[in-house]
């Protein structure tokens, strides 16, 4: 009984740190995360719909813009957090 008191403890700290979502899709669709001074192609939308989360977490800005398919060259790679 304690066992499973002290895993539900846990499940929601783990959750209570992000309000991203740690649920990716794992299926290859590329898409691009788009800022005005860099870029980010991810494996699909779900991934970047995080990866922009994460960042506005960390105090960056989040995508202005996801588009299908990959990046056009010509700006940098945004950090990824």
């Amino acid at each position: 009984m304690k066992a499973i008191l002290v895993f539900i403890l846990f499940i929601l700290t783990v959750q209570a740190k992000s309000k991203c979502s740690q649920v990716l899709h794992l299926n290859l669709n590329p898409h691009c995360g788009i800022l005005p001074d860099c870029n980010f192609d991810g494996p699909n939308r779900s991934f970047l719909e995080n990866v922009s989360c994460e960042r506005e977490e960390n105090g960056k800005p989040g995508f202005i813009k996801i588009i299908s398919g990959k990046c056009r060259p010509g700006k940098p790679r945004c950090s990824f957090k």
